[in-house]
């Protein structure tokens, strides 16, 4: 455990207890992250004057990283003071809803392993609820305390103290208070939002060593990498804004002091895909490509997740493959393959995989058009290389290559992906 996770409450997640934890720190109404582990498995959970705004665990955010979350039913948790000013909002239910709601998930999961496994019912029958010592309880009480001083909160503290001290001594009791399923199922229906599916992730495609055509024919060769099938999404960006956090450990060593990740474009553009709605004049959701984000903010997403930025190379192989076609589909223009301009101003942002011939020869989407891409390579002045189409241009050449931009740019039309080499 990092010296940043001991302030706080520090305990083990056992069978129900995570819930509880989650309640009691909404609740008190306190500011508060609570970091969640299994074995090499870590989420979030960001609490914000006592309602949940954003969960993140693996692929999923929102509900569903909740849901994830207290699934586990093992574990390990520490409940940091704070969050971040910028994390990104994935919950707007009331917090006794999304627990409700992954209780719920929970239960319907029991029941299944019940009906599979019949020793389980004998394990049900068993279980402890909240597994905090008196001295844990006294802990997180200070905890709170510390963050709600005023006299109107004594009388919720007091509430607060009346739930430890049952959950300790009777353990099924606090448990059986969520086993409500059939008759809250109904009212959840009205109140939870349900976020749109997220589309997990397709697994890196291979590009395997060898020669190919680059630019207008010169012959080069690239050992082997794999690249992003997609472009990052809004969903994939916001896990790192909300992991990360203002922490600059991902930084490129010249990104200039002071830079943020977030900027208030991208919050903008995060805020209509996490409620589904629009943004000029297109609908968007979480699935959508991540824009607003600079080459730093690039840069600092793909290190975090082990890979990095393709080199404009990489990027023309994966994108036209090796026989020397300019375009993903073959040699010759074709309307409407891709997402480029086509005469309607109002056209932007597409879905990944939406036009189905902008598909390279490899497998890869969207490199002709949606949004184009940062990559690590430099132009004569130094400033990365942005390389294929999007919705503003006219062309769907995978040769078009776009320099003279800065490092700090942020553009509604540039998106990018990440690479790795075996």
């Amino acid at each position: 455990m990092s010296n940043e996770e001991v302030t706080g409450f520090a305990g083990r997640v056992e069978h129900l207890e995570l819930q509880h934890i989650i309640q009691i720190a909404c609740l008190a109404g306190i500011y508060a992250t609570i970091v969640v582990r299994r074995g090499n498995q870590k989420g979030y959970i960001y609490i914000r004057n006592g309602q949940i705004v954003h969960a993140a665990v693996g692929g999923w955010s929102g509900q569903e990283a909740v849901n994830e979350m207290v699934g586990w039913r093992i574990g390990r948790f520490v409940l940091k003071r704070g969050i971040a000013e910028n994390v990104p909002r994935t919950l707007n239910a009331n917090s006794t809803s999304v627990i409700l709601e992954a209780t719920r998930i929970l239960d319907e999961r029991l029941a299944e392993t019940e009906l599979e496994d019949s020793e389980s019912r004998s394990r049900r029958g068993s279980i402890k609820s909240l597994q905090i010592s008196e001295g844990g309880a006294a802990e997180l009480l200070a905890l709170i305390t510390n963050h709600r001083r005023r006299k109107e909160w004594k009388a919720r503290l007091i509430d607060i103290s009346r739930i430890l001290v049952a959950a300790v001594a009777a353990g099924t009791a606090a448990y059986a208070g969520f086993k409500q399923k059939d008759k809250i199922a109904g009212y959840l229906q009205c109140i939870v939002t349900k976020p749109v599916v997220r589309v997990r992730a397709a697994s890196p495609v291979v590009i395997p060593a060898g020669p190919f055509y680059y630019q207008d024919g010169h012959i080069i060769a690239l050992p082997e990498f794999n690249i992003d099938v997609t472009e990052v999404t809004v969903a994939q960006y916001a896990e790192f804004l909300a992991a990360v956090g203002e922490s600059h450990e991902y930084d490129h060593p010249d990104q200039p002091a002071g830079k943020s990740h977030w900027n208030r474009q991208w919050d903008q553009f995060y805020e209509a895909a996490a409620g589904q709605g629009e943004l000029e004049g297109v609908k968007i959701n979480i699935n959508f490509p991540a824009v607003f984000v600079d080459w730093f903010d690039a840069y600092a997403y793909a290190r975090w997740r082990g890979r990095r930025l393709p080199t404009e190379q990489e990027w023309e192989k994966a994108a036209r493959g090796t026989s020397g076609q300019r375009y993903p589909w073959g040699s010759d223009e074709r309307v409407d393959a891709a997402n480029i301009y086509r005469g309607d101003p109002r056209q932007k942002w597409s879905l990944p995989g939406a036009y189905v011939f902008d598909k390279s020869p490899y497998g890869v989407l969207d490199m002709a058009g949606n949004v184009s891409e940062w990559t690590c390579s430099v132009d004569s002045s130094g400033n990365p290389v942005i390389r294929g189409g999007n919705f503003g241009n006219i062309s769907a050449d995978t040769t078009r290559r776009i320099t003279n931009q800065r490092s700090v740019t942020l553009s509604d039309r540039i998106g990018f992906r990440t690479v790795s080499s075996p």
